[in-house]
């Protein structure tokens, strides 16, 4: 390649970046004790780039808001928005509805991205004209520790997808999060997140996303930090209303899979359905049965039980979990055999308790 040839490309590629704006959507409530430390960070790696912040205020009750108003005075690239509280997944919709971006990218109020975040969003998606990428993150826990959790690089078709679209949990790094995404807006102007799902909508979401999609970019690269907290689902607290979030979920994926698929595609969807909900969520909602009187677990974990999410899911659970405790867990609950599944449900919990403090 001649120099000259060199010098074109890269007024090429500048003239193209000159012209894109990326807008970055943040849906906060209640997030006085970091969202400092998250648009600080975008501020770091905005540079030269054309963005656009959008800072969705979803009723928050603490000083939120005055944050945002003073990031917002400081910076003529910063949009704050207020409404009355509905949810992470109202508040995002909110922010598409005023976005003027050419690719949308979400940020949670809780979390930070890195110094090079915005060249790689540039590089990556905008010049290889890709309508939505997926890249890794980095896990900030509460004892310090950081976990980076890349993805495996690869590039999907229109053909590959379909087959992705049957194996959702087993390509669960590609559908889980929208924070490690970058979208086209070509590609999800007319998409929404679902405000009825509470738990998982980010999922549906991506689904619905690569319904659409022709090409697909998977990158291992970590640009994005997300911090654990004592409120995440994970944490020892109980979650209210997590059963009907799940079930919410689960009608919601239900209906936004194309179901028009031959016998043998429609078997492999509904073994992934199975083993997204009896191995990933199941756990979840028999752990929150810990933070619950004991003479009240028996009767939620039939409830559990009698849920139409498991009713549906068990009969085509095939899969064998490499833990063999769980693999008993699961197979005490199929079974019904509720005074046993607590018992294990017990000394897992114990056994967690002596870990912890060993």
């Amino acid at each position: 390649m001649t120099a000259l040839n060199v010098t074109k490309d890269m007024y090429e590629k500048s003239q193209l970046e000159r012209l894109t704006m990326i807008s970055v959507i943040i849906a906060a409530f209640n997030a006085a004790a970091t969202i400092d430390r998250c648009i600080n960070s975008i501020d770091v790696a905005k540079k030269s780039y054309d963005i656009e912040l959008i800072v969705i205020d979803d009723g928050s009750k603490d000083h939120t808001a005055s944050l945002l108003h003073s990031w917002a005075s400081a910076r003529s690239w910063i949009t704050v928005k207020s409404q009355k509280n509905a949810g992470v997944a109202e508040a995002r919709n909110t922010g598409l509805d005023i976005a003027t971006g050419n690719y949308i990218v979400f940020i949670d109020a809780d979390d930070t991205i890195d110094d090079w975040y915005f060249d790689f969003v540039f590089e990556q998606a905008v010049d290889r004209d890709v309508e939505m990428l997926a890249f890794g993150h980095k896990r900030m826990m509460l004892d310090g520790s950081v976990i980076e959790r890349p993805n495996s690089a690869a590039e999907y078709s229109r053909q590959d997808i379909e087959m992705l679209q049957l194996r959702v949990t087993e390509n669960r790094h590609i559908y889980w999060y929208a924070c490690t995404k970058v979208y086209s807006k070509n590609l999800i102007a007319d998409l929404r997140f679902d405000s009825d799902v509470k738990f998982g909508e980010d999922g549906i979401f991506n689904i619905a996303c690569l319904s659409k999609a022709n090409r697909l970019s998977v990158l291992p690269d970590c640009p994005y930090n997300y911090y654990e907290n004592a409120t995440s689902i994970t944490s020892s607290q109980y979650k209210s209303g997590l059963l009907e979030s799940i079930e919410a979920d689960y009608t919601a994926r239900v209906k936004i899979h194309d179901w028009s698929i031959s016998a043998t595609e429609k078997q492999v969807l509904l073994s992934d359905f199975a083993r997204s909900y009896v191995e990933h969520m199941l756990p979840y909602l028999l752990n929150n049965l810990a933070h619950i009187d004991m003479k009240k677990r028996r009767a939620e974990l039939v409830k559990i039980r009698q849920s139409f999410v498991y009713q549906n899911c068990l009969p085509h659970y095939y899969q064998r979990h490499p833990a063999r405790g769980i693999r008993v867990l699961i197979l005490c609950f199929s079974r019904r055999w509720y005074v046993m599944t607590l018992v294990f449900l017990q000394l897992s919990w114990s056994k967690a308790k002596v870990k912890k403090y060993a």
